[in-house]
């Protein structure tokens, strides 16, 4: 089952960066904006492989990081490969355990998603804060990533939000985890309900960027 996150999220997030732009928020009580010079921006980029100073930098967490965020990954590449915001957004995945930091993903999610049209390959990695301060987005997928995000505000410049489901519900919901669900559901009935809700899940996140960019 998912998990209903009551919490109030903004979704007044699309705020693409303009190219050549150099402002990524604002620390804790100062008024100015964070200018990050040329030096600044080559150390992200060397330490944040998937970062992008002319996109919008979309980032799925997870507690570990072996299989919601990088379904999540992939399915939001899938869903903009045939979206008008091919280009201009790159999707990445993280967890926020140093435990499960270069773990295999998860072996049964790999082969219920590949059955679905997804393809994943690697291993999890642990978010750092040079990703937290760069992403334009953070998407927790679970309560546990939810926390982590809310203790390292002073880092995080872009908006943090969860899926909202498709189905009439208002409140963001979180997305079960593989490990941890109901016993009565066999590995297929709940990878099967897992990969739903992150498909529906990205399709409405997909669906507001389009909203607020028209």
């Amino acid at each position: 089952m998912n998990y209903t996150d009551n919490s109030k999220d903004t979704f007044n997030f699309f705020k693409k960066l303009s190219r050549g732009s150099k402002h990524y928020g604002k620390l804790p009580n100062q008024s100015n904006q964070v200018i990050l010079s040329a030096g600044d921006l080559e150390e992200i980029q060397t330490s944040t492989p998937y970062f992008s100073p002319t996109r919008t930098n979309i980032l799925f967490l997870s507690k570990r990081g072996m299989s919601r965020a990088p379904l999540a990954r992939e399915v939001m590449r899938k869903l903009l490969s045939t979206s008008e915001h091919f280009g201009s957004i790159r999707p990445s995945a993280r967890g926020i355990s140093d435990a499960y930091d270069m773990c295999p993903f998860d072996k049964r999610m790999i082969q219920f998603a590949h059955t679905m049209g997804y393809e994943l390959h690697g291993n999890s990695r642990c978010v750092n804060t040079s990703e937290l301060a760069t992403a334009d987005l953070i998407v927790p997928l679970d309560p546990e990533s939810k926390k982590f995000t809310q203790s390292r505000t002073y880092y995080i410049k872009g908006e943090v939000i969860s899926f909202v489901s498709s189905d009439g519900q208002t409140s963001p919901f979180y997305i079960s985890d593989p490990f941890d669900s109901e016993e009565s559901l066999d590995a297929k009935q709940r990878y099967n309900f897992i990969i739903d809700s992150v498909v529906d899940g990205c399709k409405q996140l997909l669906h507001t960027l389009a909203s607020l960019n028209s």
